[in-house]
């Protein structure tokens, strides 16, 4: 079996984070970074219109690397004066924007803004991630336990709900086959819920500002 895996640059505390899979590079959230620590990209997935989320100079700046943009509604109604619509995606649950090298559903995100979405990114050779921004467990992400997410990044903090457990609840759902916690500091308290409550899953912790490769 060939090993497969992902480069990973995380950038801020939130969830910004360059993932870059088969030489697909995309990032998620740009805010409070350099576009220059971002570098190149081919997506940009934004979940909803906060301030740690949605950086709308950032996101122009990165603009000129001609990336398809897929946004919830909110944000995207506010990135549409500066971005040419046929590189712009506006997503609600349920959504999908696909071409030759992957696919992005849009899933629930319960968090208080106004319309937040969840994403799952599913690869042209079928290796799934599912990107949580800062979100709570919602009813449907029991979907994503049938579809076998081979990385999934968790919120644990820094929103309102979030923390360790809450994390540790929608790995349990989910079940991915690794679990990254960001958007918080409290990583091994994470660690520690997961692997007592669902120890098949592996839970990688990654530091900021350094590019890792996981294995998948």
């Amino acid at each position: 079996m060939v090993s497969k895996a992902v480069k990973i640059l995380w950038l801020n505390e939130y969830s910004t984070l360059k993932v870059t899979y088969n030489e697909i590079s995309l990032v998620t959230d740009p805010s409070q970074t350099l576009s220059s620590a971002i570098g190149e990209v081919s997506y940009i997935l934004i979940s909803h219109e906060h301030y740690d989320h949605l950086d709308i100079r950032l996101v122009n700046e990165l603009s000129k690397y001609s990336p398809m943009i897929i946004s919830d509604t909110e944000s995207g109604s506010r990135l549409r004066k500066y971005i040419p619509k046929e590189r712009l995606r506006m997503m609600r649950p349920g959504n999908i924007y696909k071409d030759s090298n992957l696919s992005i559903t849009a899933y629930k995100s319960i968090h208080p803004a106004v319309n937040p979405v969840t994403y799952l990114i599913e690869y042209s050779d079928g290796i799934k991630l599912f990107y949580a921004n800062d979100s709570l467990l919602a009813g449907e992400h029991s979907q994503l336990a049938k579809l076998n997410v081979d990385l999934a990044f968790v919120p644990i903090g820094i929103a309102p709900g979030a923390s360790p457990k809450s994390g540790s609840e929608m790995v349990h759902v989910v079940q991915p086959r690794i679990a990254i916690p960001v958007h918080g500091t409290r990583f091994n308290d994470f660690k520690s819920i997961v692997e007592a409550k669902d120890p098949n899953v592996r839970v990688q912790i990654i530091p900021r500002d350094v590019e890792v490769v996981v294995e998948l």
